[in-house]
């Protein structure tokens, strides 16, 4: 499962929203809150609280400076990853792309359909929010 958003910023500009690890609730609906572990160097762990049901996780997050966020889901009701990659089109244009390999270990099967349009719906959400907050600093 992958999504993909262009903006008018460079990849800096983009990479200085995306790599505040800490605000994810404010873009990632679902995301209902986190809480740092560990933190060394480029590295993050957390426990994260998901899903309307309130469900506790533990992700590992992996900064690469302005390319990518590699997270992996540890534990939790989704385990798996998620990456999120700066490809810059020029000065001043970026591509972000968003991709998914999650495999659903604590869900049952007739709710994984859902849960799947609800990752593909929040991620699309979550790249108009990212968009619109990279413009807003730009002002």
């Amino acid at each position: 499962m992958a999504e993909v958003r262009e903006v008018d910023a460079s990849a800096d500009e983009v990479w200085n929203i995306v790599s505040e690890v800490d605000k994810d609730p404010e873009y990632w609906s679902g995301l209902t809150s986190i809480r740092n572990l560990r933190r060394e160097g480029n590295l993050i762990e957390r426990e994260v609280v998901v899903g309307f049901m309130g469900r506790k996780g533990t992700q590992r997050i992996e900064l690469f400076p302005k390319e990518s966020i590699q997270l992996a889901m540890i534990d939790g009701p989704l385990r798996g990853s998620r990456e999120i990659k700066l490809v810059p089109l020029g000065e001043n244009r970026t591509r972000i792309d968003v991709s998914w390999d999650i495999q659903f270990s604590a869900i049952p099967d007739f709710a994984q359909g859902f849960v799947r349009s609800r990752l593909e719906e929040g991620t699309r959400e979550a790249l108009d929010k990212i968009a619109k907050a990279v413009e807003a600093r730009r002002k």
